[in-house]
């Protein structure tokens, strides 16, 4: 239980009894109504037997007492004048007589009667001060008490009711005179004089009407006075004894009060339950209860609790301070059941109805953190607001604190860098709870390096792992140094960092960041073995990385760079694997090269092959296109080098294309039977190439082709322009062959026409074309063909013997060959 609302309870409850218990008292003489201080409490003006001292003796035959008795008579009926005047009369006549301090005290009561108080008080104090052993001084005291008190004059009233009291035979009138001392005492502020006059009228247990009302104002005064364990068993008693509800009600919000202060929330709740139940509890009681039962439970964490007697007794809620304040608490409630919405509208109850209270103050910053934990559009604003509004008169409020720090969050959480690094400036760390001191100094030094401000975010960095050596984000703070001094081009410190990640926090999340950097920075310093290294421990340690495509490259163009070919194309293998789309170009072209540097046909067609099937726009160096065309060429491979070839070649732009491109592709294609993209790949190279041998073996190819076409004619026109300027050798040769070959040709077509004649003109001429190089012309490769067509030639022309001569001449100069 806060003291506050101790305090305000017992605030509450110092007010005079009469007003407090409800207790069925004796009630004030009715002396001067209308002035605010309470009145004295006397005993019961009613019965004669508690007020009135003893009777007169039995009557004399003096005439002093039938003059007294006329007196009575008509005090007995109430006729105060008449009486005041014959007790008067009595004076008069027997200034000495035996009833002097009765008649005088009764002098004074009927003028107290008649609402003649000063007068009523010269008579009571006639019988005080001249008779103060007289059987009617203690009651001419108590009501002098009465008077003085209802005139404030609280040293006097206490005086006369001590004086009734010490007099006094009857044990009423002794209560009533102890009780009301107390009272007085409490008007002069003397507690320890107030606590004596209470217990003394408490330890009459029987026939005592003043004892629980004393009882409840001995209680309140322990209270007050912070002596707990004297009062919680005052208020217990009264509890457990009393037949008043109204005393019930008041001992028991007290009692609770003090339970809930000594940790007992149960037995607290209990009692200010109890309070709500009984219908004489005063309104400030029930609040006061309320205020207990939520108190109590949101101590012990009821939130449920705290949240369900709101709800059941929303329309007795305190007044005054109290009132904001339990409010907060059911605000509290609500947020701490996460149920932010209705938090958000208990907190603005609290600032409506206390404006500029403490409590205002705190709801506002409440709710401000529930917009938070809403993740509300506009929390930037409202935090702005809140700022603004309590910056002057709360500068050094933690609770202001805090409103910056959550806008600052909110600003990171929404990845608003700039802004949230000028919010967290504004954070005064220093005076943050030391929990969250590490976080916010970490998020700020994040936010300055997100916001492009690495110089600030290197010194708030450094800052954070100065003050909080061994924290959990030590290995990230390093980690975003690094990048930071990355930025700002000092390679040095950024690998210590790194490296330092990497020694000390090797299984950390940041050590993959870590590896890669220290990769990267290799890499740019051209340090290939420390680049490898580097991504060789990242895809090691971090096989499933999103950076793992990044470490492979850097594995595959360092050792590239180290000319270390195989684990070179296997590392760039890995790159395409792992991240196809951003490495497919890269790292196959840079296969591609690593194949074409060894000379691996077979391996440099497969990558050329997986390459295209993934991009088949992709760009293949040319040079690399050619060689391994060339290579398939003269490994006979014709149908493959044609396709290699073919990528190496321009068709729409001939002149940019290499001759020999087109001068291997024409004989490819030849060999394919592809006789006109054979005539056109030839035609290109032709276009390119001077008279010589080379132009020669082109003109073959052509012809060639032409023939495969069919189309003689032109074959033999490609003859005679190459014969034209190839006098000798083997160009030479080789076109004598194909201009047999023309001949031999259309010998075959006339003699599908059945044209024999004519055939056998064709296949003379044909033989006679090649005799010229069969004889004349000694090649390993021309000669023996030369033979072997012109035995052929002779045998269809009909020269048969001549035809064995030249085949005797084959197999005895070219044992070995193999007839085309």
């Amino acid at each position: 239980m806060r003291p506050a609302l101790r305090a305000f309870l017992c605030a509450a409850t110092l007010s005079p009894f009469a007003d407090v218990t409800g207790q069925s008292v004796p009630k004030a003489v009715p002396i001067d109504e209308d002035r605010p201080v309470p009145k004295a409490v006397p005993v019961d003006p009613n019965d004669a037997r508690t007020m009135q001292p003893p009777a007169a003796p039995a009557p004399t035959k003096g005439p002093d007492d039938d003059l007294f008795d006329y007196a009575s008579l008509a005090y007995d009926r109430s006729e105060w004048a008449m009486a005041a005047k014959s007790f008067g009369q009595y004076l008069q006549s027997y200034p000495s007589g035996k009833h002097v301090p009765i008649a005088m005290f009764r002098i004074g009561e009927c003028y107290m009667k008649q609402n003649q108080i000063k007068v009523a008080e010269t008579y009571y104090e006639e019988v005080v001060n001249r008779y103060p052993n007289s059987e009617g001084a203690p009651s001419a005291a108590y009501r002098l008490g009465a008077v003085r008190f209802n005139a404030k004059q609280y040293d006097e009233a206490a005086r006369m009711f001590a004086l009734c009291e010490t007099k006094t035979t009857l044990p009423q009138v002794r209560l009533a005179a102890g009780f009301n001392k107390a009272r007085a005492y409490q008007m002069l502020g003397d507690m320890k004089r107030q606590i004596t006059a209470l217990n003394a009228v408490v330890a009459v247990k029987t026939d005592n009407p003043y004892r629980e009302a004393a009882l409840l104002s001995l209680g309140t005064l322990q209270l007050a006075d912070d002596k707990k364990a004297e009062a919680l068993p005052l208020f217990q008693e009264l509890i457990a004894s009393s037949k008043d509800n109204a005393t019930v009600s008041e001992a028991s919000v007290k009692a609770a009060v003090l339970l809930a202060e000594a940790g007992k929330p149960e037995e607290a709740v209990a009692l200010f339950e109890k309070v709500l139940k009984i219908t004489e509890t005063s309104p400030s009681n029930r609040g006061i209860a309320l205020v207990g039962v939520v108190q109590a439970l949101f101590t012990k964490g009821d939130y449920d609790g705290v949240i369900s007697n709101y709800n059941a007794n929303s329309t007795i809620l305190p007044e005054g301070d109290t009132r904001p304040k339990m409010l907060l608490m059911v605000g509290n409630a609500f947020r701490m059941k996460k149920s932010y919405a209705r938090a958000v509208e208990t907190y603005l109850m609290v600032e409506q109805g206390a404006p500029g209270s403490d409590a205002a103050f705190e709801a506002g910053y409440w709710k401000l953190y529930c917009f938070y934990l809403l993740d509300d559009k506009d929390l930037a604003e409202f935090a702005t607001g809140y700022i603004a509004k309590y910056k002057e008169e709360r500068v050094d409020s933690e609770f202001l604190n805090l409103a910056r720090l959550i806008r600052a969050d909110h600003h990171f959480n929404k990845q608003r860098y700039v802004e949230a690094a000028s919010s967290f400036s504004d954070v005064q760390l220093e005076k943050l709870p030391a929990k969250l001191q590490p976080g916010t100094l970490f998020n700020k030094a994040w936010a300055l390096a997100e916001a492009q401000r690495p110089q600030d975010a290197i010194a708030a960095f450094s800052l954070f792992l100065a003050q909080n050596p061994g924290h959990e984000l030590t290995a990230k703070a390093l980690a975003r140094r690094g990048l930071a001094y990355r930025e700002m081009k000092d390679l040095p410190n950024a690998m210590a960092d790194f490296k330092n990640v990497a020694q000390n926090h090797p299984n950390s999340e940041a050590a993959e960041l870590a590896y890669l950097q220290m990769g990267l920075i290799a890499s740019e310093q051209r340090d290939h073995k420390a680049t490898i290294a580097a991504f060789e421990t990242l895809v090691k340690k971090f096989a499933t990385s999103p950076a793992a495509g990044q470490a492979w490259f850097g594995i595959g163009r360092a050792n590239y760079s180290l000319q270390q070919w195989e684990p070179a194309v296997k590392a760039l293998q890995r790159a395409i694997d792992v991240d196809r789309k951003t490495y497919l170009d890269q790292a196959s072209q840079m296969i591609i090269q690593a194949q074409y540097v060894q000379q691996n046909a077979e391996e440099l067609a497969k990558s050329i092959d997986e390459y295209r099937r993934a991009n088949a726009s992709g760009n293949i160096p040319p040079n690399v296109l050619t060689w391994l065309g060339l290579t398939l060429f003269n490994k006979k491979a014709y149908p493959r080098a044609t396709q290699y070839l073919s990528l190496a070649s321009t068709p729409t732009a001939p002149e940019n294309t290499d001759p020999r491109v087109w001068n291997y592709l024409g004989m490819a294609f030849l060999e394919t039977k592809d006789y006109e993209s054979s005539v056109k790949a030839t035609d290109n190279f032709l276009k390119v190439t001077a008279d010589g041998a080379p132009k020669a073996r082109a003109l073959v190819t052509k012809g060639r082709a032409l023939l495969g076409l069919g189309k003689h004619d032109e074959a033999e026109a490609v003859v005679q322009e190459g014969l034209a300027f190839a006098k000798d050798g083997k160009p030479q040769a080789l076109l004598l062959i194909l201009q047999g070959d023309i001949l031999f040709a259309l010998g075959d077509k006339l003699t599908g026409e059945n044209q024999a004649a004519a055939a056998t003109e064709k296949y003379a001429g044909a033989a006679g074309k090649y005799m010229v190089p069969a004889q004349f012309f000694d090649d390993e490769e021309v000669t023996p063909e030369a033979l072997d067509k012109a035995a052929q030639a002779l045998e269809k022309s009909g020269q048969a013997d001549k035809a064995g001569e030249f085949r005797k001449l084959l197999k005895q100069k070219y044992p070995g060959y193999q007839a085309l």
